[in-house]
């Protein structure tokens, strides 16, 4: 029975899923508002200051085999189980249209939190192109050094405003606490940062307790970074209270229905988080798994095991110079941890272990300005010989042979 898949998202998760079945000669529909149109967001924030390509749009082959809907899902309503038939359920579209299918992928992504700055009703975040691009119009239009204004302490508030200083602007962080990237990486890595965003310029303002306390006249710009939530929809009248709960295989509850990338909670397995893994290369990830999983349906001869999804998880955030990267499982208030520096002292890596055990396992490595290193922390991750916390705390353990074991 032939098969009508719909992904409603054209973001990484939802593009990848789409080239990847295309590919493979299977007919696939994409619904979204900028179908066949998005981009990559993650150098958004990276590039808005400097000449740098800021967007890497995406490029579809096979375009044949996809048909972009330019319209936005507001509901799914399941079908009853008729015996030989394969719809399962069926998208409604804002126009007023429908698209029934027999396998979705939910692939919608986040929505930015916009909080309202009284002194600059201007400001927003960088989340989408639109965003980006008229950023990118202002600092283009600029006559002198512009001074730019950042609400949030996350990845996004940091590359923009190490990006701005890296460029010659000014540019001036409001925490709600003492340091940024709290919620994000460990003590040492956010420690590192902190120092060397404050000695290349950009200047922080801790306990910002209200939006209302951000001084007006101050700033030329103004960009939001307090976190986002995912994008959600009602199926059969249940809309899920933050994101789509999945299992190992990014399956959820209703038969025919997996979710990819932002919008997705991995409740079991190895990956599982207590929120969205919310990033990239997870995202990617996600759509090429998916792609696998639908096709395998009607493949007898595929192991039941390689319907899980178990990449190794990991981030990559260039916030200016600095490199900062995780993989695996990082805790930014982990206690159990190795730290391992370069012979110069100005590169390192923190080494998580899951510290319930005298044997405890290796489960998650931070990287600074340290690539190969990030590289060589995902083989070992991924791989059969993860280190021994004896083998990390020898000086002379070679992790980057190690890890091509």
């Amino acid at each position: 029975m032939a098969k009508q898949i719909v992904i409603i998202g054209g973001g990484l998760a939802g593009t990848t899923a789409a080239r990847q079945l295309s590919e493979r000669g299977q007919a696939v529909t994409v619904i979204d508002p900028n179908a066949g149109k998005t981009c990559e967001r993650p150098p958004l924030s990276k590039h808005l200051f400097d000449d740098s390509r800021f967007h890497l749009p995406y490029h579809l082959e096979n375009r044949d085999l996809i048909t972009f809907v330019r319209d936005t899902a507001t509901e799914i309503t399941l079908a009853e189980a008729v015996a030989g038939e394969g719809v399962r359920g069926t998208v409604h579209l804002n126009s007023g249209g429908a698209l029934d299918f027999t396998h979705a992928i939910l692939a919608t992504g986040m929505e930015a939190n916009r909080p309202e700055i009284p002194a600059y009703p201007d400001a927003l975040p960088v989340y989408n192109l639109g965003e980006a691009e008229w950023v990118r119009t202002q600092v283009a239009n600029a006559t002198r050094t512009l001074d730019v204004g950042v609400l949030g302490s996350g990845y996004l508030g940091m590359e923009v405003a190490a990006s701005a200083v890296a460029a010659g602007h000014r540019a001036t962080v409001y925490l709600r606490g003492d340091e940024p990237l709290r919620k994000q990486l460990s003590a040492p890595v956010r420690q590192a940062l902190f120092d060397k965003h404050r000695a290349a310029g950009v200047d922080f303002v801790t306990h910002t307790a209200s939006p209302d306390d951000i001084p007006a006249g101050v700033h030329d710009l103004f960009i939001t970074s307090v976190g986002a939530r995912p994008i959600t929809l009602p199926i059969d009248g249940d809309r899920p209270g933050k994101a789509w709960d999945v299992d190992e295989k990014l399956a959820t509850d209703h038969r025919g229905i997996w979710a990819a990338g932002d919008c997705a909670r991995i409740t079991a397995g190895p990956a599982a988080l207590v929120r969205p893994w919310a990033c990239e290369p997870v995202a990617e990830s996600h759509g090429r798994h998916l792609a696998e999983v639908i096709l395998a349906e009607t493949d007898d001869t595929a192991d039941p095991a390689a319907l899980n999804w178990n990449d190794v998880p990991w981030h990559w955030s260039f916030q200016g110079p600095e490199k900062v990267f995780t993989a695996g499982l990082t805790s930014p208030d982990a206690t159990d941890t190795i730290i391992r520096h370069d012979p110069s002292g100005a590169k390192f890596q923190v080494f998580h272990f899951d510290g319930t055990t005298l044997d405890s396992r290796l489960i998650g490595v931070e990287t600074l300005n340290w690539p190969p290193m990030q590289a060589a922390a995902r083989r070992i991750l991924g791989g059969h010989w993860i280190p021994t916390r004896a083998q990390l705390e020898d000086p002379d353990f070679d992790l980057k042979a190690h890890s091509r074991l």
